[in-house]
């Protein structure tokens, strides 16, 4: 699980929130540091050779030497190449490890949210964290320090070959190193409030891409795709400035760097070159210097790319953390209760309390629906019907009195049991991508084939349970079914899923009336004996009911009691 102290994010988090993932493949980052410091050092030799090939070599006229020092050249030029393939492969299945073991525990954590959280969030914002803000952060967590240790070896193996050659030429080409880090602690504002910006601007286009493709629809049929196009330009245009500040404050901190780095070749030139040409020098020993200056400034780069990498990387950590303060508003307790066997599907409100924020939705609700009573909840719009659905699967819990399965409470139930127990088919079922055989199997994933067959004749869709059904394409947000085989299967993965209690939340509303109550013949037919609670505005539809209850002012009334006079409000 992610977890975070204090409220400023530090390097520390970003490292403990990936040790564990590092740390499983200990193996591996062994494997790439130590293929990495041979790169390191392959890459190092060169310019050694090189005042040797110069200065004995060819000016000493050592020709077998020569030849000597060139087939090192190719041994570790090949080699080199060889060194760095298999190190990046490496590499690749670590990193992989890390960045999708990190975004696994931040989808753990999201699948434990409470319905308001989706309700408040766009999608795009989530989407921009759980992708582009991950990926940062695992890119600092894992690369920071094989960069750093990296950097470290090539500059002491450096440092050792250049001190070798010319202390005082060694000394001339650190001289710059506190300027450098002076200047990457000036900058780091600019990178800091640069990424910031533009994040911010990416999850903003990624939620209006996310909307806008949900509700394509809607905007054909207003005319609206002109606005889109301009609205799309305006997100265009405020992503595109923002990107080139932040690039301009990349720009700027790495030009400055590579100034420097510039300014180290030109003094070794300048006083390596006199030197030479006094004959206080070699000439090799400037070659070299000149070749190990620039390869020195790699590692530098490196260190300072890791800086800058930092401030991109808090401020994704600091999003994802914002992230994880999203706390669960249930969890399954310690020691669940285990339900007697069979369940028999008997609920109980007793004097249920709940509301969002300071607007109450139930005041104080009480009933009790033995089991396998087949209940009609009537009501107006926004009087909590849908809370009280949500308070059933316990994505809630009451902030007074309780709900009861079979007289035990519903938070000390294991929720996964729970959830099984208590199927809701909702007015709009959601259906998955893929096939009607994916969605059948995402609720049962283990059934058999003549299960799902059996599911989908029971639902009423026997075309499909005869005539290879199974493997027909839902289509993008299952537009390739109607709404009534929609409903029909979410009710055959209900009957598969083989619950104590069905709720249907509108079910069949919207629907002709015939193609209603053969819904609801359905569900009587597979379900009679079962506990239903049928959420409706039409009694005609939902045929025979054993009990009328309204939802009026947070209560739960008989209808007979508070208006004698509507006489299709009655307790069958």
């Amino acid at each position: 699980m992610i977890r975070f102290d204090g409220n400023r994010p530090r390097p520390a988090q970003a490292l403990s929130w990936a040790l564990p993932l590092v740390r499983e493949r200990a193996g591996s980052v062994a494997i790439v540091v130590l293929l990495s410091c041979l790169g390191s050092a392959a890459a190092l030799l060169p310019p050694y050779l090189t005042q040797r090939l110069v200065d004995e070599g060819i000016v000493g006229g050592e020709v077998e030497l020569v030849l000597w020092l060139c087939a090192a050249f190719l041994v570790l030029m090949v080699g080199g190449v060889l060194v760095e393939t298999l190190s990046r492969l490496t590499y690749l299945k670590l990193s992989a490890h890390v960045l999708f073991g990190l975004r696994e525990q931040v989808w753990r954590h999201l699948q434990t949210l409470a319905p308001t959280y989706y309700a408040r969030t766009r999608g795009g914002e989530i989407l921009s964290r759980l992708d582009g803000d991950v990926a940062e952060v695992q890119r600092f967590a894992l690369d920071a320090p094989m960069a750093v240790l990296n950097g470290v070896f090539s500059l002491i193996v450096a440092l050792v070959l250049m001190l070798s050659l010319s202390p005082m030429l060694t000394a001339l080409v650190f001289a710059l190193v506190p300027l450098q880090v002076a200047a990457l602690i000036v900058s780091r504002p600019w990178l800091e409030k640069g990424s910031q910006a533009l994040r911010k601007e990416s999850a903003a286009m990624s939620s209006f891409f996310v909307e806008s493709l949900r509700a394509m629809k809607f905007i054909q049929a207003s005319n609206a795709a002109r606005r889109q196009e301009a609205g799309l330009r305006a997100h265009h245009g405020d992503y595109f400035a923002a990107l080139r500040r932040s690039q301009l404050a990349s720009l700027g901190a790495g030009g400055l760097q590579r100034v420097l780095s510039g300014l180290n070749v030109l003094l070794v030139f300048a006083v390596g070159g006199s030197l030479a040409a006094g004959g206080e020098l070699s000439v090799g020993v400037v070659v070299a210097f000149i070749a190990y200056t620039t390869r020195a400034a790699g590692p530098l780069q490196t260190l300072a790319g890791v800086f800058m990498g930092w401030q991109r990387a808090k401020v994704s950590l600091q999003r994802i953390h914002e992230l994880a303060a999203e706390r669960p508003t249930v969890a399954s307790p310690a020691q669940p209760i285990l339900l007697a066997q069979p369940v028999r599907g008997a609920l109980r409100l007793d004097a249920v309390c709940f509301g969002y924020a300071a607007e109450a939705v139930l005041a104080g609700a009480t009933l009790d629906v033995p089991a396998g009573t087949k209940l009609a909840l009537v009501g107006a719009s926004g009087a909590g019907k849908s809370t009280l659905i949500d308070l059933l699967q316990r994505h809630y819990d009451p902030q007074a009195g309780s709900l009861l399965l079979d007289g035990v409470r519903l938070d000390l139930l294991d929720l996964v049991e729970l959830r099984r127990q208590v199927v809701v088919v909702d007015q709009e079922p959601v259906l998955m991508p893929g096939t009607v055989r994916d969605n059948l199997r995402f609720v049962a994933p283990d059934a058999e084939e003549s299960a799902l067959l059996r599911a989908l004749d029971l639902a009423g869709l026997t075309k499909l349970a005869h005539a290879g059904g199974l493997d027909r394409p839902v289509g993008a947000m299952a537009a390739a079914l109607s709404r009534g085989e929609r409903l029909r299967l979410a009710l055959a993965r209900a009957i598969l899923q083989d619950p104590a209690v069905l709720i249907l939340d509108e079910t069949t509303s919207g629907l002709d009336l015939p193609v209603a109550q053969a819904i609801m013949g359905a569900v009587d037919r597979v379900f009679g004996g079962r506990t239903r609670v049928v959420i409706t505005h039409n009694l005609a539809s939902v045929g025979a009911v054993d009990r009328v209850v309204e939802l009026r002012d947070g209560r739960l009334v008989e209808p007979e009691a508070a208006r004698p006079a509507a006489p299709l409000l009655r307790v069958v």
